[in-house]
């Protein structure tokens, strides 16, 4: 190479250089705004159908399905292990199991950890941490699958409010407070 390309190749490699970390910082942002409305659309995917069927052992041991909803509304709380946003919203499920009355609102929560291949002992873990006293169902792929995709189900906490026909009537992305459910609930009676 001439000499006198040297010096022009040098500043383009150095002015490279220098953009390099602002367009990695912009291409992280880029590919996490993409992931979150992918995960967005998924857990949207399902509002305006009906609760696909399904039979879920709580962790008491008894078996739940969609039948068991019928007539009532629904409050489907999906959560997980290893979860920030469901631990800080986890208080917030404990009052609003208090709050809702079990005779017209159905509140299951539902855990992903089997799903995610975590161990039962951290299940086991999470499940004392967040002292839950409603149903806690151990979700399954396929019910996982039929709501917003096993690959998104790392995405917690979700809520989704059913109405008393069985109709997925909102998916509540993120940690919620008392309130936002209950509005939830109230725009769908």
């Amino acid at each position: 190479m001439p000499e006198a390309q040297t010096p022009p190749r040098r500043r383009r490699l150095a002015a490279f250089g220098a953009a390099l970390p602002l367009l990695l910082v912009a291409g992280w942002f880029a590919s996490t705004k993409v992931a979150r409305m992918l995960s967005n659309a998924a857990i949207q995917a399902p509002v305006g159908r009906p609760l696909p069927a399904f039979r879920l052992t709580a962790r008491d041991g008894r078996v739940w399905s969609d039948a068991d909803l019928r007539g009532r509304q629904a409050v489907l709380h999906f959560f997980r292990s290893r979860c920030e946003g469901c631990e800080a919203e986890a208080s917030a499920m404990r009052q609003l199991e208090r709050a809702l009355d079990p005779a017209r609102v159905v509140l299951l929560h539902v855990m992903t950890d089997a799903v995610l291949g975590f161990p039962a002992e951290l299940a086991a873990a999470t499940l004392a941490q967040t002292q839950f006293q409603r149903p806690v169902l151990m979700a399954d792929a396929a019910f996982v699958a039929a709501l917003q995709s096993v690959r998104w189900s790392t995405v917690t906490p979700v809520t989704y409010v059913v109405d008393s026909a069985g109709m997925i009537r909102g998916g509540l992305r993120g940690v919620q407070t008392v309130a936002s459910v209950q509005q939830a609930l109230a725009a769908n009676e």
